[in-house]
């Protein structure tokens, strides 16, 4: 009887130690997951450079399509998918086009992809701009999601928007 008590006592001076293993497991399943969500949506400055993005418009049902320069802040900007892919095929297709496409609508379209946000805006040549601030965007290598969005469109106004945005990649 009394070994059987002994038995009992070290068992119960056990049990603590087996759940050192399972806090520490759920601890770096916590870090992993955390660590995972950080990277995807801080890394938006390294997914857009050089790539083309659909974006359909909710409010307009357009369908528009992005281009992004590998080097530079400069976009392309347009509803023509195959305009949008001959600007992505080289450096100098993508300047002819963005050319083109300044002095066919009166400005230039910029962006700015920093930690979560992005940020396009399109000024025009009387030096007005109109911005558009997708914030808190998850970046993976085919999609970029905002779960909303800023805006100031000149002589128009400007607003917050809580819809969800999705850019789909196409090369």
């Amino acid at each position: 009887m009394a070994k059987q008590k002994a038995n009992d006592a070290s068992s119960s001076v056990d049990k603590p130690r087996r759940k050192w293993p399972w806090i520490l497991l759920i601890v770096v399943v916590l870090l992993v997951i955390g660590g995972g969500y950080y990277h995807f949506t801080h890394d938006v400055a390294d997914q857009v450079p050089g790539n083309v993005y659909s974006y359909n418009n909710p409010t307009t049902k357009r369908k528009l399509y992005m281009t992004f320069a590998k080097t530079g802040n400069e976009v392309v900007v347009t509803q023509n998918k195959t305009q949008a892919t001959k600007a992505a095929s080289s450096d100098s297709q993508f300047e002819s086009v963005w050319q083109k496409q300044n002095k066919s609508n009166g400005g230039s379209w910029r962006y700015k992809a920093d930690g979560s946000k992005l940020t396009l805006a399109q000024m025009k040549t009387n030096n007005k701009v109109s911005q558009w601030q997708y914030n808190n965007v998850f970046a993976t290598s085919n999609k970029l999601t905002s779960r909303s969005f800023t805006y100031q469109i000149v002589n128009a106004g400007q607003g917050n928007v809580k819809q969800k945005v999705t850019f789909t990649k196409i090369n």
